[in-house]
This record gives structure tokens, C-alpha cells and sequence, in this order.
């Protein structure tokens, strides 16, 4: 009988199909962190950074797009449903686990670079709905 006290991940491997066929991406933590938050930050406030990090990005994807800031919230909306859907497991951003709704804050950098990387789709979501 063996038990585990203990696990951390030393790295993730994935693949991604592109237009240039398959891309193997690695990524590692950051060694530098010893795994103890710098700082504790409450559940209200990270919940919040979330929503104003989305926010955020869906006006200035907007922006990029080409259309007026006042359609923001059409980005925003699709923005929240992947967001929920990859991250926080379909809940909410009032209802998902604290561990689920730092993982989208990490990911959010990640979020804008592949959403801003396809072409027309934030056209598609503001002229035909997320």
C-alpha cells in the first residue's frame, strides 16, 4: 500500500493543431515561486479582478476589431461563457471554487492572445452573437 502525501507538477506537455499543422507547447511553473502565495488576496477581490480583467479585454478586443467600445459587451458575454466553460468548470464567477477562479486569472493572459490571434472571430461576435 503505497500513500501520497504530496504532488506538484514539474511541467505540461499539449499539442495544438494550427494552420502550420501540429505545434507541441511545453510549460513549466515558475521555479522561482516556493508554491506560498506572496500575498493573500480575498475571494471578492479576485473575483472582481477576473471580471474587470474580461472586461478589460473585451473592450480592447473590441477596439482592435475595428468597432466602437459601446459593443463591448457582446465580447464580454462570449468572453465569460469560454471562461466558464474551460475554467471554472461551468459555474459562475460568483459560484466556482477559489482554486478554479485563480486558474482564469492566470489564464487570462493566454485567453486574449488566442482569441485576439483568429481572425474575424470577434467580428462574428459582434455582428452574430457568442
Amino acid at each position: 500500500m503505497v500513500e501520497i502525501t504530496k504532488l506538484g507538477i514539474v511541467g505540461v506537455v499539449g499539442q495544438e493543431l494550427g494552420g502550420k499543422g501540429w505545434k507541441t507547447i511545453f510549460s513549466a511553473p515558475d521555479e522561482s515561486s516556493s508554491g506560498e502565495p506572496l500575498a493573500q488576496v480575498s475571494d471578492e477581490a479576485i473575483r472582481d479582478a477576473v471580471k474587470e480583467g474580461l472586461l478589460e479585454m473585451a473592450e480592447d478586443l473590441t477596439i482592435e476589431a475595428g468597432y466602437a467600445a459601446t459593443f463591448k459587451d457582446r465580447v464580454y458575454s462570449a468572453l465569460l461563457h469560454h471562461v466558464r466553460g474551460k475554467f471554472l468548470n461551468g459555474s459562475s464567477l460568483g459560484l466556482a471554487d477559489r482554486a478554479e477562479v485563480d486558474f482564469a486569472w492566470k489564464m487570462l493572459r493566454q485567453v486574449k492572445l488566442k482569441v485576439g490571434a483568429i481572425p474575424g472571430l470577434i467580428a462574428g461576435v459582434i455582428e452574430h452573437g457568442d
